[in-house]
């Protein structure tokens, strides 16, 4: 039942999606600056969140260099001043709904190996949601996806995208199959009013990842991005 979100439950996440969606002109200013940490665009982030009326939806990650090769960095932010391929994952929680996002950057000059990586992310994330549609089943999304980064070399090393309301992470799981489908195991297909997000990453050990995420909502009308994270180079 909490796949399917009613009225009010869309306008309380719309209004989290406007309040984190307003950080990302400040995380662009931030990264401009010549010497700035990731605990302090953490720590703006915040700031900005809270002086909107809602919360951090979960801890804000901000992870530059070899840290952004790591799905879920520790600790998720450091004193660590900004370079090279980094992501800003964060969401906000406005009257308890959630919306999730991550913003990838480039501050300065990366490498060919690194741009790779950008590139291969943001064709698949173009690729995943111009693919959505009502009563596509989710594991059908992820192995499309998931395909198409094999042929660049990489795979996803986590689930595409995962369902976001009252909690960060909720049904439907935009992922693959754990076991084999029987009769008694329901395959959980897109639907109307389903809020999700769509989230392709790549990592790469000791060299760098990128994640480009935002969250989602489906209507009978189309795909609706309700965050608007993006690539920012500086």
């Amino acid at each position: 039942m909490a796949m399917i979100k009613n009225k009010k439950e869309i306008e309380f996440i719309k209004k989290s999606a406007k309040i984190a969606s307003s950080c990302i002109p400040l995380i662009k200013k931030l990264l401009k600056k010549k010497k700035i940490t990731e605990r302090e665009i953490a720590l703006a982030i915040r700031r900005k969140i809270y002086s909107q009326g809602a919360k951090l939806a979960f801890n804000t990650i901000v992870a530059c260099g070899k840290r952004s090769a790591m799905i879920h960095p520790k600790p998720r932010v450091t004193n660590r001043l900004v370079s090279g391929l980094g992501y800003v994952d964060f969401g906000a929680s406005y009257k308890g709904y959630k919306t999730d996002m991550t913003i990838p950057f480039i501050k300065g000059n990366i490498s060919k190996k690194e741009e790779k990586i950008v590139y291969t992310v943001v064709k698949a994330y173009e690729l995943a949601i111009k693919s959505i549609k009502i009563n596509l089943p989710c594991f059908k999304l992820f192995e499309k996806v998931n395909n198409f980064l094999r042929k660049h070399g990489f795979y996803l090393q986590h689930s595409l995208g995962h369902g976001v309301g009252m909690k960060i992470h909720e049904l439907p799981i935009i992922g693959t199959p754990k076991r084999k489908f029987s009769k008694k195991r329901k395959i959980i297909k897109f639907q109307k009013n389903m809020v999700f997000t769509i989230e392709p990453a790549i990592y790469v050990k000791e060299l760098g990842g990128c994640r480009l995420e935002n969250t989602f909502l489906l209507t009978d009308k189309g795909l609706i991005s309700l965050t608007k994270a993006r690539l920012i180079k500086v």
